[in-house]
């Protein structure tokens, strides 16, 4: 990914599909066949903890299938805008689609499939879980649609998004995080004024666990989070903690431990951390050792976090 200004990246060509799954996790995306591989781009802009991505590119597939534990984008909640093209996004049996100017908010850790069926113009914009209440992720165990011409809390939203991305280069870096902190504000008060749907209210354990892996990843850096500190932020014993769980396939210290590793992932490839060293990143993501570190991560993605590093540093023609 070529970084155009320290908070701005772009790729295109066959840097896209990496690009793309850097940013957004582990998604499948499909293109016709002789579809020229310098046509996709992907414009990518920091808004403080926020991330606001156009994509430009021809008809295509893209499908998230992997489980929550897998995911390395499960802390962000996604709101694509669609700015030319026709697109079918679908996501727990529910289908919405997407015409010009339209939108949708969806919680990425649920499998969800976005088919492109014309050449797109899309923005996405991925806000951080940690910034959004219990009550608010409720209403997101299925995509919330917001139609063209909605109303004018949607078109705010989607004025601030396209100005952001338009804007981006001539934007210092405090203007970007003073975008970011108005659109989490706005986009929790647009989910608000959707009407809930029962039906889909999580139960007591699916909220615990939803306010657990908030809890851990705002509290990462620390090399002391243990589950008993957790249970006891949380007011609930360890027991009860670790049923949040069950039938995840994953327990509370393999959770700690892989949001860890997916968070230092992510400053690896991150040009605003591109100064820290290797060790200050492990450090700061809750790791005692960078040696441990570093065999952990290799055992994790299939390479170590210098030749990833490496990679981001490497020019891209």
């Amino acid at each position: 990914m070529q970084v155009a200004a320290r908070h701005v990246d772009v790729a295109d060509g066959d840097a896209f599909l990496s690009a793309s799954r850097m940013l957004f996790g582990p998604i499948t995306q499909r293109f016709a066949r002789g579809t020229a591989p310098s046509i996709p781009e992907l414009v990518s802009v920091r808004l403080g903890v926020c991330r606001l991505s156009e994509i430009r590119a021809m008809s295509h597939l893209v499908v998230n299938d992997r489980a929550f534990r897998r995911s390395f984008d499960p802390d962000s909640i996604k709101i694509l805008m669609q700015r030319s093209g026709h697109s079918r996004f679908e996501q727990q049996s529910h289908s919405v689609d997407l015409q010009p100017q339209s939108a949708i908010i969806y919680d990425p850790v649920r499998n969800y499939s976005l088919q492109n069926l014309s050449r797109v113009d899309q923005l996405i914009l991925q806000v951080p879980r940690s910034t959004f209440g219990d009550d608010i992720l409720a209403r997101l165990a299925r995509p919330v649609p917001l139609p063209a011409g909605d109303d004018s809390l949607t078109h705010i939203v989607s004025g601030l998004m396209q100005m952001a991305i338009g804007e981006a280069h001539r934007m210092d870096e405090a203007s970007c995080q003073r975008v970011g902190e108005s659109l989490i504000q706005l986009v929790n008060g647009l989910i608000r004024g959707k009407p809930a749907t029962p039906e889909f209210r999580p139960s007591p354990l699916e909220a615990l666990r939803e306010r657990i892996v908030a809890y851990i990843d705002a509290n990462l850096g620390r090399s002391t989070l243990s589950a008993e500190d957790i249970a006891r932020h949380m007011g609930c014993s360890r027991r009860y903690l670790h049923r949040a769980f069950e039938g995840e396939d994953m327990t509370l210290e393999r959770l700690i431990w892989d949001r860890r590793l997916e968070r230092s992932r992510e400053d690896l490839l991150s040009a605003a951390r591109s100064s820290a060293s290797i060790s200050e990143i492990a450090f700061a993501c809750g790791f005692n050792s960078s040696a441990h570190f570093s065999r952990a991560f290799k055992s994790k993605f299939g390479t170590a976090p210098r030749a990833l590093r490496e990679t981001v540093r490497t020019p891209l023609h």
